[in-house]
């Protein structure tokens, strides 16, 4: 793949999951998010550098200054080097992650089989997905809200408004919609409600201008992966 088609891909999963509190380092992005999720606190070290060491020198003190351990977000469009440059101080790859893409109109599906779309997270909404995914207290929780509400997007949930039983976020980034936050209840599981929501969301998000809609997903989430797959989502990049 071409650097700068994967650099497209990290360009709009930065928008699509935002950072609490980000700035340039360069060609690069430094994120924070007082620890909550992988992709908030890491540097998306997409693009070419110079003094590669020196700047990752600036990243690691960035990091260290507000207690946090750092950590890269590295993909094709990162410098070849990167990598290897890593290993010898220390760090390892971790989070394969696959980035998935499919056209808006052949994942959506007219049928809304009970489900809800609404502009904002209710708390019942963040307390499915919390459930199911959420890491902390109500410190990280909290943070976690403001990550979910810092760009436009969609919430759809299926079963009761007060606990739904399922969940799902589309971040809107101009004629992109970023599938993300699906999370469904272990009870409710086997029943096609992460299907029927990204096929509502996908339906929905036609209003809003989308055409293309794009998603991460761990490597070795071999359910999740053939879900998407099934929906008509293909590999576009990658990164760990």
């Amino acid at each position: 793949m071409p650097a700068h088609d994967a650099a497209i891909f990290d360009r709009l999963a930065d928008q699509g999951w935002p950072a609490i509190e980000s700035e340039p380092l360069g060609a690069w992005r430094l994120r924070a998010s007082s620890g909550v999720t992988n992709r908030a606190n890491s540097v998306l070290a997409s693009g070419i550098v110079p003094h590669l060491s020196n700047v990752v020198d600036a990243a690691e003190r960035w990091y260290a200054s507000r207690s946090l351990p750092p950590v890269f977000q590295v993909s094709p469009a990162s410098p070849p080097e990167l990598p290897g440059l890593l290993t010898t101080r220390g760090y390892g790859a971790h989070s394969q992650t696959d980035v998935l893409v499919a056209d808006r109109a052949a994942v959506a599906s007219a049928a809304q089989h009970g489900v809800v779309i609404e502009d904002t997270p209710t708390e019942g909404w963040l307390d499915t997905w919390w459930a199911v995914d959420g890491r902390g207290g109500d410190r990280e929780r909290a943070v976690a809200w403001r990550i979910l509400t810092g760009g436009p997007a969609l919430y759809a949930s299926s079963g009761d408004p007060a606990a739904p039983d399922a969940v799902a976020r589309l971040a809107l980034v101009g004629q992109w919609g970023g599938l993300y936050a699906v999370a469904t209840r272990p009870e409710a599981r086997r029943r096609g409600l992460a299907r029927a929501l990204a096929e509502a969301l996908a339906s929905a998000a036609a209003e809003s201008g989308v055409d293309r809609l794009w998603l991460q997903v761990l490597h070795a989430n071999h359910a999740a992966r053939a879900l998407y797959a099934s929906l008509g989502f293909r590999g576009a990049s990658g990164y760990a």
